[in-house]
């Protein structure tokens, strides 16, 4: 029984290509090895502006993603978005408010087909936790914290600009479970639609 790692499995070839030229110096040489063997591998990265409900405030988000394309179709990868803005929530009986910031990320999985002209479609899933905290606005003291699974699915449009340049919307359901210890926030507030505006490099 072979105790090697056979370079003739393209989709593990094209794993280590990746991950190979992710790295600096002279290991992108080793990358250029691996792929004499078979197809290059191709890289894709977006970055990403999602606008949204944070109990029920509308909030704008920051994020971006990272991953290996497979077949000029799939993408498989990572990436993590973040409030810009904490949501200010119901003071306390004291009358201090209180702030909520959040922040998810995971695994991302994206498939684009083709269209007429220069439009993609595509069809995306984020698949990991989010970390929400609550903070007391007067003092600046966290009061409750708490980690959380989450699942965004995605359906949007691209309109490639140039090249491997692509401008993209896109409309998605944050969906969060397991919400029981921050104050005066359920997972209802951090449920919502959103929208999405995306600028990527990479893939179909």
């Amino acid at each position: 029984m072979p105790t090697g790692i056979s370079t003739g499995n393209p989709m593990l070839r094209k794993v280590v290509v990746g991950i190979l030229l992710a790295l600096p110096g002279p290991l992108s040489a080793q990358a250029a090895q691996v792929d004499s063997v078979g197809g290059r591998a191709e890289s894709a990265a977006a970055v990403l502006f999602k606008g949204g409900e944070v109990a029920d405030v509308g909030r704008l988000l920051l994020g971006g993603w990272a991953g290996l394309v497979f077949g000029e179709d799939f993408m498989l990868g990572g990436g993590g978005i973040t409030l810009l803005e904490e949501v200010e929530l119901p003071g306390s009986e004291s009358g201090s408010g209180f702030d909520l910031g959040m922040g998810y990320g995971g695994i991302i999985l994206k498939h684009w087909w083709d269209l007429p002209g220069r439009l993609t479609g595509e069809g995306g899933l984020l698949l990991g936790a989010g970390h929400a905290t609550v903070n007391d606005r007067r003092t600046g003291r966290e009061v409750g914290s708490e980690n959380f699974p989450i699942l965004e699915p995605e359906v949007g449009l691209a309109f490639r600009v140039f090249r491997r340049v692509h401008v993209g919307v896109s409309v998605g359901y944050r969906l969060v479970w397991s919400v029981e210890d921050l104050p005066r926030v359920s997972p209802d507030d951090l449920r919502s639609f959103s929208g999405t505006l995306s600028l990527r490099a990479g893939g179909r």
